[in-house]
């Protein structure tokens, strides 16, 4: 059997809080720590576990939840991408059955705080090149991902020049084609500037550099954000209809329940930095084996509800949610006292995983068939 395109296993990543850092009285936070599973320094909290999914070439993987869930701490951290005040601990990536991080036969990135940032000292040219040409990204927010200074074509262009043999005009030729795939003005866009564009304009150039390596897995962390309704719907249309154009993977992070239920073949649920349901769309949505998954999709606007029906009380902070019981348990109008005293882990069901130690007991109400 062919491994998947992309797998993640067991990763955890932890983040620095200054309230956390102020009421320790242990080391500093200064220290050098290895990426791997150990004690963090003073301020820092685990905040995602044993985190663990794959995709299948073609497939759409939707990571949904409330927003400050972890979802994209999660994926950043999939991909070795996270920025200053967070880091990945432990864990392994694959692409294509091939370990991407950490690299086999390296050193193992480490980092350590450096008053508000991290620094990374690494030097590893396939991670580069796979992260840079196997994978395309769309980010929440598309104006400000931009470089403001130089023009959006030659930054679209950076990927092929870094890492094919393709000539200057070889790459400008297909960034002209990437921008009419996406339906922008070819060379006006091509030579603006982030701040010379909409947000919608900025997201569908986005998508155009992400396109123009032809990349086998699309990463999309809330592509519609901030977007008009309009705008929204017509974005969507044009990702959906490229990702099955050219049979991409996607891995898209929303909490719009409705995006997921139009494009995604699986749907991973995450709650406080933890996946607690994993399943093919049409199963989640209709069949929820997590109270917090059939409490999402009651949410949801439907015709013949006359009142929404959201999640009583507030997601915790994840460098606040316990370690030894189920984090939902507050929130949750069926826990009971094994959810008070230890974490349930993902457990197979007939289709996908939940974690939820009543799942064979209850029947949740889905979405209507």
């Amino acid at each position: 059997m062919s491994p998947p395109l992309f797998e993640v296993r067991d990763l955890a990543v932890g983040v620095y809080d200054e309230d956390l850092a102020a009421r320790s009285t242990g080391e500093g936070s200064g220290l050098w720590v290895e990426s791997e599973e150990r004690e963090l320094p003073s301020g820092w909290r685990r905040v995602i576990s044993g985190l663990s999914f794959i995709v299948q070439p073609g497939e759409v993987l939707a990571i949904v939840g409330e927003s400050g869930g972890g979802k994209t701490l999660s994926l950043l951290g999939s991909f070795d991408l996270l920025g200053g005040g967070a880091t990945v601990i432990s864990g392994e990536v694959f692409l294509d059955g091939a370990r991407i991080y950490p690299l086999p036969g390296t050193r193992k990135r480490s980092w350590r705080l450096r008053k508000r940032s991290n620094r990374y000292d690494f030097d590893d040219s396939d991670w580069r090149e796979a992260i840079g040409m196997d994978v395309g990204f769309l980010f929440q927010n598309a104006i400000t991902a931009w470089e403001p200074t130089s023009y959006i074509g030659d930054q679209a262009g950076e990927a092929l020049d870094e890492h094919t043999d393709l000539t200057q005009e070889e790459i400008e030729a297909r960034v002209f084609d990437a921008l009419g795939d996406v339906k922008l003005p070819k060379a006006h866009k091509f030579f603006s500037f982030a701040h010379q564009m909409s947000r919608g304009e900025a997201q569908r150039a986005m998508l155009a550099a992400a396109l123009i390596k032809s990349p086998r897995l699309l990463v999309a962390d809330e592509p519609l954000s901030g977007l008009d309704v309009s705008v929204a719907a017509a974005i969507l249309d044009l990702i959906r209809d490229l990702q099955r154009k050219r049979n991409m993977a996607m891995i898209l992070v929303t909490h719009d329940l409705a995006m997921v239920a139009s494009i995604a073949n699986r749907v991973a649920i995450m709650y406080a930095g933890r996946l607690v349901e994993i399943g093919p769309s049409n199963d989640v949505f209709h069949d929820p084996q997590h109270p917090y998954t059939a409490g999402l999709l009651s949410s949801i606007p439907m015709p013949g509800v006359d009142r929404l029906q959201p999640i009583e009380g507030d997601a915790p902070r994840l460098i606040d949610v316990p370690s030894d019981e189920c984090a939902f348990t507050p929130r949750c109008p069926y826990a009971v006292a094994a959810c008070r005293e230890s974490l349930p882990e993902l457990e197979p069901t007939a289709s996908g995983a939940v974690a939820c130690f009543r799942h064979t007991e209850l029947t949740l109400r889905g979405l209507p068939t």
